[in-house]
């Protein structure tokens, strides 16, 4: 609820000379305030009864405004109810410009995770009634939507696509004695090796991403982040110096696994686990399986083609080495020391 006409509905005497409210200073308001919002909202879970219970409440301060947020549980039912009837007339019937929103947040079998910005129901007028349908939806069809979390996380994921391309840029060439690159081949050579750096991958991002979810073992955020970005540029330094020495898989899945906790920690910041929580780590697993598919379907036939050329080795392999080094250096740092370079903002403003 904004605090301005909040406060104007309830003629709250805040001090005039503040630009934002003090939790101090709402304080000796809040027993009015829960009532107020109590007596202006109706929420009926016929046939069975239900009731508001409030709980904590804080501020959300925006650019633009200050705003209250009173929580509560709605108690009372012994199932959930198929659908709940709405009436919320708070600020709306003293202030007929305004305009107050009901959306869900949450809501595993229709497959909807973090919604904050798409109204359910929208009242424009007091008195009005609205109906919220709790029954539509299925396993299906949050199963889906988990899968498609999976997919979209290792897509926008770019430290994870990184990591994928600094693997897949030698895959399609093999160092000869001197140290000095040379396509492959056979088709086949890239492939095995394909499928083997991906089966190692797999296999360790899937254990930690099920010990992690599970809560069976948990690792420091910064530390994941930190190694997740280190990873990238070991590969790359590996394109220049064998620093792996045939021991790439073994390497490969050591960083899976640091993978697997990042992949776990996006899984708890959606909160999609708190429902079906087997279901929803094996159809994120396979989202994110899909999504690394792709983008090896999409980038290797590329490489693969361009194996023969003279540029291949000395500019695509190097110079792509070098920016995953650079890259993968920046997000280190960031991340290591908790630190903000800012390079990327200004690069951005520059193009």
């Amino acid at each position: 609820m904004p605090i301005k006409e909040l406060a104007q509905v309830l003629d709250l005497d805040f001090p005039a000379d503040k630009k934002k409210v003090s939790m101090e200073a709402i304080a000796p308001y809040m027993e009015q305030i829960k009532a107020y919002v109590d007596k202006n909202t109706t929420l009926n879970c016929a046939p069975e009864t239900c009731e508001m219970v409030f709980k904590d409440h804080r501020f959300l301060n925006t650019t633009f405004s200050q705003f209250l947020l009173l929580e509560y549980d709605l108690e009372g039912f012994q199932a959930l109810p198929s659908t709940i009837d709405v009436a919320y007339d708070v600020i709306l019937e003293q202030l007929p410009q305004h305009t107050n929103m009901v959306l869900i947040e949450e809501n595993w079998k229709t497959g909807t995770f973090q919604n904050e910005s798409s109204p359910l129901i929208i009242f424009r007028q007091p008195g009005q009634t609205e109906t919220i349908d709790l029954s539509s939806g299925g396993l299906w069809q949050g199963f889906s939507a988990i899968v498609k979390l999976g997919i979209l996380h290792i897509l926008e994921g770019i430290d994870h696509v990184l990591f994928l391309v600094a693997l897949l840029l030698p895959s399609v060439l093999r160092r000869k004695e001197d140290s000095k690159w040379q396509p492959v081949g056979k088709f086949s050579t890239s492939f095995i090796y394909i499928v083997k750096i991906a089966t190692a991958f797999t296999i360790a991002h899937s254990i930690t991403l099920c010990l992690a979810t599970l809560q069976l073992v948990q690792v420091p955020s910064r530390m994941v982040e930190s190694v997740i970005a280190a990873s990238i540029g070991l590969a790359a330094v590996d394109i220049f110096y064998p620093i792996f020495r045939g021991r790439s898989w073994s390497i490969i899945f050591l960083f899976g696994l640091f993978h697997g906790f990042g992949f776990a920690n996006v899984l708890a910041e959606l909160g999609v686990t708190s429902q079906y929580a087997l279901l929803s780590l094996f159809g994120f697993n396979l989202g994110v399986e899909i999504g690394q598919l792709a983008i090896i379907a999409v980038v290797f036939p590329v490489l693969y083609l361009l194996r023969n050329q003279k540029f291949y080795p000395g500019i695509v392999l190097k110079t792509g080495a070098l920016l995953l080094g650079a890259m993968s250096l920046y997000w280190f740092i960031e991340r290591a020391f908790s630190v903000n370079i800012r390079v990327l903002p200004v690069l951005q403003g520059l193009f």
